[in-house]
């Protein structure tokens, strides 16, 4: 739980307010960390200073993150790159925190702890576990707070001086529905039933054959008018067999590509011929089949205009920022 919890309290100020575009992917909550880092400015926006050890609070834990996960070795022009990153974003959240002091958008000590106590009762936590989460991943409690309220004070300003400024026209809902029309139908389903004589590994040629000769036999019995799920537990070797056979439901692609076509060309009851994958020898039948649903416009209205309203605001504000680099000072010196 404390794990989830503690990716709720990260991304809360960025996911609560739709501003995770704000820092962009790579920048989180700094950690504390036991190298030593000399104390030199990597940057200067418009006068306010960034320093070598702001940007290694972030970039030193998040190189370690990306090391155990993408074995990331210690190319020295690889990390070099990344810090740029992570330095051009920090120059942006300057630009956005001197912006909001400019438009004097004050946030008062309430409305933070509102938002606090908006954290821990959504993971239903008591102020003390809460502080004990943080301080077991490094993180200051009163820091946390002013990260917060930073970040409100951000949230305030992309309402202000974005949001406000974006609509969406029932004419763009109308052509992304048109253009993104399949993505929006229900694909079509198959729960199948199946008896399965298994190749071991390794079988013979020899093998193989009489494999295959006693899969037609049990085929030729279904022909017949044999009982499919009494050939499932007479004959299946998979462990669907104690199941009758049931493998469950399967949409469009997610078979083994030679059970596929056949598959969903078969009718409900209808049992196929004969199937042969590097696994065994196969024969299926169809339970049961939900053909393709075409979704209305109307069902997925809300859904596109979020996705619209979202995309323009992001395009916005990396528009807006990109603006505010224009008109400003800034040296860079990593």
């Amino acid at each position: 739980m404390k794990g989830k919890m503690l990716m709720r309290v990260r991304k809360y100020i960025f996911t609560k307010a739709a501003v995770h575009f704000l820092l962009g992917s790579i920048v989180l909550f700094p950690y504390n960390s036991d190298a030593e880092v000399i104390e030199k400015i990597v940057a200067v926006v418009n006068g306010e200073i960034i320093t070598l050890s702001e940007l290694r609070e972030i970039s030193v834990p998040y190189l370690e993150k990306m090391k155990l996960k993408f074995s990331l070795d210690n190319n020295k022009e690889q990390i070099r790159e990344i810090e740029k990153r992570i330095l051009d974003q920090l120059i942006d959240e300057k630009l956005v925190n001197q912006e909001a002091d400019r438009l004097k958008i004050e946030i008062t000590e309430k409305e933070v702890d509102v938002a606090i106590r908006d954290v821990m009762d959504n993971n239903n936590v008591t102020k003390s576990q809460f502080e004990q989460i943080l301080h077991e991943e490094g993180i200051n409690f009163e820091k946390y707070r002013d990260q917060l309220k930073n970040q409100i004070k951000k949230m305030r300003l992309l309402d202000q001086e974005i949001k406000s400024k974006v609509q969406v026209a029932e004419k763009e809902i109308e052509e992304y529905y048109k253009e993104h029309i399949d993505s929006f139908n229900s694909p079509p389903e198959i729960r199948l039933q199946q008896i399965l004589l298994m190749i071991p590994p390794k079988a013979s040629e020899q093998e193989i054959d009489q494999i295959r000769k006693k899969a037609e036999e049990i085929e030729q019995k279904i022909r017949e008018g044999g009982d499919f799920t009494a050939m499932v537990k007479l004959y299946s070797q998979d462990s669907s067999a104690a199941m009758g056979g049931d493998m469950g439901v399967f949409r469009q692609g997610e078979l083994l590509p030679a059970l596929n076509d056949v598959a969903f060309s078969l009718g409900v009851g209808e049992a196929s011929s004969l199937i042969q994958t590097p696994k065994g020898f196969h024969i299926i039948k169809v339970l049961d089949k939900r053909e393709r649903q075409k979704m209305a416009k109307e069902e997925r209205w809300n859904e596109i205009e979020n996705t619209l309203y979202n995309k323009k605001v992001e395009d916005k504000f990396k528009q807006w920022v990109k603006e505010l680099r224009k008109r400003s000072y800034i040296k860079i010196n990593l």
